[in-house]
């Protein structure tokens, strides 16, 4: 199997287009479409299906997302095996949102501990705004966060993005999804801090509904968001994996919505240094972590869905 065509359809995966993968790779869109093409005859499948919204994996693509991970970081561990093995040491300031927080992080520190021993972290959690203002000013390495910087001396990979929902207490009557986006925009509504991605599509919601915006309660923390909807201050439009545990305990309920809303982002950047050999390597580290997780996750986010992928809880 050719490791271009898995590396074209991972970029196509991520970017959500075929022109956007074509400019990242350098190559023309009918490249880009050769490549999958070959690749879904390799396989004897499709990946993508085309709908009103856009590009969609099919569950063979789902499936395809950690498998095609693996093998390039196969590929890259294997192309290093000649080379000579010089440990990466020092100090990587890394910030991080509350989304990435919730989720993955954990996990790529721990995976980070293991592969590079002699690297020392310095963590921060904030906006995504704020991640920008330090990574610019040189006060942070890494930022773990949803938007590219497209600036001289920064380097932004996007990776998979995570889907985003609405969520109400999990004891509450469900609302009438007869109602629609209209019923949901008229209640009360929690999200994350001004200028965030979810805070932004909530504002094009009540747009393209035709009404003002309403009660809305921005948040900067998921664990108040949580505490805030239970306690029947109203639903609440965020990114679903950091709040499964919640969805699958029962605590809260994923809230049905026949409106599209687009996916949460998430871009790994960081500064280019030539003093720290360390800060690229732990940023691709972070990459792969952030799409293993995701291609992972069900395709579709309900209770049920998320009950399969969670570990047993102690009685």
């Amino acid at each position: 199997m050719n490791t271009r065509f898995v590396e074209a359809f991972l970029w196509v995966a991520r970017l959500g287009s075929f022109r956007a993968a074509a400019e990242r790779l350098h190559l023309t869109q009918a490249a880009i479409s050769n490549r999958i093409a070959s690749l879904e005859a390799d396989i004897g499948a499709r990946l993508f299906d085309r709908d009103p919204r856009g590009l969609r994996l099919t569950p063979v693509g789902q499936r395809m997302l950690d498998y095609g991970d693996r093998l390039l970081e196969l590929r890259r561990e294997i192309v290093a095996l000649g080379k000579p093995q010089e440990e990466l040491i020092g100090l990587v300031r890394i910030g991080a949102i509350e989304s990435v927080v919730h989720t993955w992080l954990v996990g790529f520190l721990e995976n980070l501990r293991s592969t590079y021993p002699g690297i020392e972290v310095q963590l921060t959690s904030e906006t995504t705004q704020a991640l920008h203002t330090r990574l610019r000013e040189g006060s942070l390495d890494i930022a773990l966060q949803t938007d590219q910087i497209t600036e001289s001396g920064i380097i932004s990979t996007p990776c998979l993005p995570m889907p985003m929902g609405w969520v109400g207490a999990g004891d509450r009557q469900m609302p009438d999804p007869q109602g629609g986006i209209s019923a949901l925009l008229r209640q009360p509504v929690l999200t994350m801090s001004p200028g965030s991605q979810p805070h932004l599509a909530l504002k094009q919601l009540y747009h393209d509904a035709g009404m003002p915006v309403g009660k809305v309660h921005c948040v900067s923390s998921i664990a108040a968001i949580v505490r805030l909807v239970r306690a029947g201050f109203g639903n609440a439009l965020v990114p679903l994996p950091p709040v499964l545990d919640e969805i699958a305990r029962g605590d809260l309920q994923v809230l049905p919505c026949a409106t599209p809303l687009p996916p949460q982002r998430i871009v790994v950047s960081h500064i280019e240094r030539g003093d720290s050999a360390a800060i690229a390597p732990v940023a691709a580290l972070a990459c792969r972590e952030s799409d293993r997780f995701i291609a992972a996750l069900p395709a579709s986010l309900d209770a049920g869905s998320i009950a399969t992928i969670l570990p047993p809880r102690n009685q």
